[in-house]
């Protein structure tokens, strides 16, 4: 990475970690960030620890912190998407002014249905109903590039309680 992908990775980290406010998530989130844009097949937590830790003795509780920031640590998912929609918009539109705001929904086929939001139900992506999950998106365009801003599962509202019950029968939360 050059001098100046570097700044402006930093800068990203910067307001990113703004939103997520302590030290403590905002280190857990880079750590988590440049697990995700290193090296190593896998990036899921438990490998990303094991490469960002020369202690094999401290894998175990590097993995554990980075499952605390992704599940049990308390901040604004909203909020740090809006921020990193912001900070890429803004650099594109330097370029360039955004001409086409695309919505647009995609089904993810499922064969079991213990994932949130999975029923049988339409999908243009097998052109029929079928076992699936449906996510929702918002991108921009300009003339000559495209930019993904936000995407969420669509889901109906049995699945939007706090707590709902998957067929299975055990408990699971809504995300």
């Amino acid at each position: 990475m050059n001098a100046a992908a570097v700044q402006r990775l930093e800068r990203y980290f910067q307001q990113i970690g703004d939103v997520l406010g302590e030290e403590s998530r905002r280190g857990s989130f880079a750590l988590y960030a440049m697990g995700l844009l290193g090296e190593g097949e896998r990036k899921s937590v438990e490998p990303i620890a094991a490469r960002a830790c020369p202690d094999p003795e401290r894998v175990d509780a590097m993995h554990q912190r980075l499952l605390h920031f992704a599940v049990d640590s308390r901040w604004s998912d909203r909020e740090v998407r809006r921020q990193a929609a912001r900070y890429a918009l803004e650099a594109m539109t330097r370029r360039e002014s955004v001409e086409a705001w695309i919505v647009d929904d995609t089904g993810f086929l499922k064969q079991g249905k213990h994932s949130v939001g999975v029923q049988r139900q339409y999908t243009g992506s097998a052109g029929k109903v079928a076992n699936c999950q449906i996510g929702v998106s918002l991108s921009v365009a300009t003339r000559t590039e495209h930019l993904p801003l936000d995407f969420e599962l669509y889901l109906r509202m049995r699945c939007t309680s706090p707590v709902f019950r998957r067929p299975d029968g055990r408990r699971m939360l809504a995300a």
